[in-house]
């Protein structure tokens, strides 16, 4: 008679010890579930805000170029106003400074990838382009400074 008791207690004991083990499984299931749709939220905010800095940043250097096509412009008028030896070298400058300005437009229009490794090396890049260009004009106009 004690043989089918404890036969009982052990088919019950090991019962209940797959139902919680199962337990276990599913809530360990659910929050992988849960960690997943977090890192995926986490990741979308990440991408909008590298998303939002460098549309700040590219209204910052469009801002330069604009500025550039100005002192562009004030410099043809200058040239127009010189002397003809004065007026071909200011030509030859300031058709450099257009291509400069132009390549400087065009990488930042060019800039597709959004990932902070890209992004660091991207805005160096045209911080060391709009400062050279930057140079270039105060060299071509020194009393515009």
């Amino acid at each position: 008679m004690k043989k089918p008791i404890i036969r009982m207690a052990l088919a019950a004991l090991i019962l209940t010890a797959s139902f919680s083990s199962c337990k276990k499984s599913e809530d360990k299931i659910q929050d992988a579930k849960e960690d997943v749709v977090d890192a995926k939220v986490d990741l979308v905010q990440a991408e909008n805000e590298a998303l939002k800095d460098y549309e700040n940043y590219k209204t910052e250097i469009s801002k330069k170029i604009t500025d550039n096509e100005l002192k562009i412009a004030d410099l043809k008028v200058k040239a127009i106003e010189s002397s003809k030896d004065k007026k071909q070298q200011l030509n030859e400058r300031i058709a450099d400074l257009e291509s400069k300005n132009k390549e400087l437009k065009v990488k930042l229009d060019s800039y597709a990838n959004y990932s902070a490794d890209t992004w660091d090396a991207f805005r160096k890049d045209v911080d060391e382009r709009a400062a050279a260009l930057e140079k270039e004009f105060d060299d071509v106009n020194p009393d515009k400074k």
